[in-house]
């Protein structure tokens, strides 16, 4: 499964009509690829005031959208704040390289209406970072516990959608953890008898402890 990074905005005038718009660069976390995705955008001045007439062209780098926009509904989707004012997108342009994003890509350039950020299943990131025989097992303990209270207990299927780009991998401690001067983490359930690490487990040990919790 592929996701990508942003990376930087331009704008310009594209096509043979010289369509005025926005450019944002993307680059693949997985195999490093570029990708772009290019939304219509104003790049003139809608009044004047002390700082232009209307329609002279704005600073290099700003522009304006409509709030029916494809980039406004891009925008939205990402959770991010919006600026107070449609033309002062180009202060938060650098917040969007704390998401990873998904989408048709078609020769290097991303359908900008189905560009969004990554939302995966709380099951597969288990899997990448704990392996499937661990995650089975996890996953059957939680089945049984929630058969045992009645399934007054649904557990979460899925993740936040605005996933960061390098998240810190953390599998839950049953009980309290202690660090130690050299930074290993030791349970504190029976600090005298460090337990295997999850990896180490069988099936059997694993669902042990985790009942036992």
């Amino acid at each position: 499964m592929d996701a990508f990074e942003y990376v930087s905005y331009h704008t310009g005038h594209y096509g043979k009509h010289k369509a005025p718009g926005v450019t944002l660069q993307f680059v693949s976390v997985v195999t490093g690829e570029a990708a772009y995705a290019i939304f219509n955008a104003d790049l003139t001045r809608q009044r004047t005031t002390a700082k232009g007439v209307a329609g002279a062209a704005l600073p290099k780098g700003q522009f304006r959208v409509g709030e029916r926009s494809h980039f406004y509904k891009f925008w939205l989707s990402t959770g991010l704040e919006v600026p107070d004012r449609m033309q002062r997108f180009y202060k938060r342009m650098g917040k969007l390289s704390a998401i990873l994003f998904v989408g048709t890509l078609t020769n290097e350039r991303f359908d900008t209406q189905t560009i969004q950020p990554l939302d995966i299943a709380a099951e597969r990131v288990r899997i990448a970072f704990l392996g499937h025989k661990q995650s089975t097992a996890r996953a059957q303990a939680e089945h049984k516990e929630d058969t045992s209270e009645g399934h007054n207990k649904t557990a979460a299927s899925r993740t936040a959608q605005r996933v960061q780009p390098f998240p810190t991998a953390r599998v839950s401690n049953h009980g309290k953890t202690v660090i130690s001067k050299q930074g290993n983490k030791v349970s504190a359930i029976n600090p005298l008898t460090p337990p295997k690490a999850p990896q180490d487990q069988s099936v059997d040990e694993w669902l042990a402890d985790y009942e036992s919790a």
